[in-house]
This record gives C-alpha cells, structure tokens and sequence, in this order.
C-alpha cells in the first residue's frame, strides 16, 4: 500500500494522511508494487535499434521460412498426383 510522507527538517519521514494522489511530498511504495511499476516501465520504454530489429527480423525470417518449407512439401506432395 503506497503512502505519502513528507521529510520533516531533522531529516525523519511523517506521514501527511494524503491520498497518494493528491500527494505533495514523497509517495512510499511497498517492494512488491515498486517491481509492478518497474516491470510496466520497462514495456513502456523505448526498445534499443537491436531489439526493433529482432522484432521486425524474427517474424520475417519465420514466415520466408514456412513459407520455403510449405512450397518443397507441395512439390513433392504434387509428385503423388501425377
């Protein structure tokens, strides 16, 4: 559960009783929800030129492939045809 609190000039942490929200100081978060933040932080974030090119180079190279793969199976499938 996040909680507001604010730094207190002997440098000690008071909580406001603010809703996080409105919060006009720090908001507090458990460990649990920082690495909830963190993980949709990181599939918000802009992907590295290596990753955008895995992404686009995967599927591509996989379609070629089933492609090259389905086009050798008809042709010898047709051989039984004839």
């Amino acid at each position: 559960m996040a909680i507001c609190v604010t730094v207190n000039p002997d440098g000690t942490l008071a909580t406001t009783g603010q809703a996080v929200s409105e919060c006009a100081g720090y908001v507090m978060v458990s460990g649990s929800e920082y690495g909830v933040y963190q993980v949709v932080q990181d599939m918000l974030s802009v992907p590295t030129p290596e990753q955008a090119a895995g992404w686009f180079s995967g599927p591509f190279i996989l379609v070629c492939t089933l492609y090259v793969a389905a086009k050798h199976v008809g042709t010898i499938l047709s051989m039984f045809d004839r």
